[in-house]
C-alpha cells in the first residue's frame, strides 16, 4: 500500500511543479522524455519520463487505474516485487515502442508500467474491485480485459493517436507473464477465459435491453 501511493504521489508532485515552475513545458519534455534519441544521449530518460505526463487528463486516468491495481497488486506481491513490476512493464514498453516508433518520437507517462501491473492484477487478484472508470464497482479482472481490448482496438483502428498502444504491449506482455508465472498457467488462463465469458454475457444482456427498449 505503501508503494503505491509513495508513486501516486511522486507522479502528482512532479505534474504540478513542472506546471509551475518549468517555463518552457516542451522543451522540457523534449529532454527528460523518452525517444531512441534521448536513450542513446541520456540513459535516465527510462525513469524521468515515466513520471512526466501531458496533461491533467492523462495524470488523473494513470492515476486512477495505478491506484486501483497497485493497491490489489501490492496486497498479493509485497511492495518490491510490484516496484519491480512496474519498473520493468515500463522498460518493456519504451524498448517495444523502439521497433514501432520513429528515432525522435516522444512517449511520457507511466502507461506502460501500469499495463503491467494490470497484467498482474487481473490474474491474482481478479474479484478485487475499482470503482474507475465508473460510480459502480467494477472488479479488477473484468477491467482489464476492458482495457486489454481497448488498447488492441486503439492500436488496429486509432492509428492517429498520440497514444502509445505498442508500448502498452510492452508492459501488458510483462505483467501476464509475471501473473501467470505467479498463478500457475492453466490456473491464470482459466480465469482469463471466465473474465471474458462474463464479458461477453454481460454485452449481450445490455445489447438485448436496450435493443427491447428501443
Amino acid at each position: 500500500m505503501r508503494l503505491t501511493l509513495l508513486l501516486s504521489a511522486l507522479i502528482v508532485i512532479v505534474f504540478v511543479l513542472v506546471v509551475l515552475f518549468v517555463d518552457n513545458i516542451d522543451e522540457f519534455y523534449s529532454f527528460y522524455g523518452f525517444s531512441d534519441q534521448n536513450m542513446l544521449e541520456r540513459p535516465y530518460v527510462f525513469f524521468t519520463s515515466i513520471f512526466l505526463h501531458a496533461g491533467i487528463e492523462h495524470l488523473l486516468a494513470n492515476l486512477f487505474v495505478l491506484v486501483f491495481f497497485g493497491l490489489a497488486v501490492e496486497k498479493e506481491l509485497g511492495s518490491a516485487r510490484t516496484l519491480a513490476i512496474f519498473l520493468l512493464g515500463a522498460v518493456a514498453g519504451d524498448m517495444l515502442s523502439l521497433a514501432v516508433y520513429p528515432f525522435d518520437a516522444l512517449s511520457v507517462g507511466a502507461s506502460a508500467g501500469i499495463f503491467a501491473l494490470i497484467g498482474v492484477g487481473m490474474l491474482v487478484r481478479p474479484l478485487d474491485l475499482s470503482f474507475y472508470p465508473l460510480i459502480l464497482p467494477i472488479p479488477l479482472l473484468f477491467l482489464g480485459i476492458a482495457y486489454t481490448v481497448y488498447n488492441i482496438y486503439g492500436f488496429f483502428f486509432l492509428p492517429e493517436s498520440n497514444i502509445s498502444y505498442i508500448g502498452h504491449f510492452g508492459g501488458l506482455f510483462v505483467g501476464l507473464v509475471l501473473g501467470f508465472a505467479e498463478t500457475g498457467f492453466r490456473k491464470g488462463l482459466k480465469t482469463l477465459l471466465i473474465g471474458i465469458a462474463g464479458l461477453v454475457i454481460i454485452a449481450a444482456l445490455w445489447w438485448y435491453f436496450v435493443s427491447r427498449a428501443l
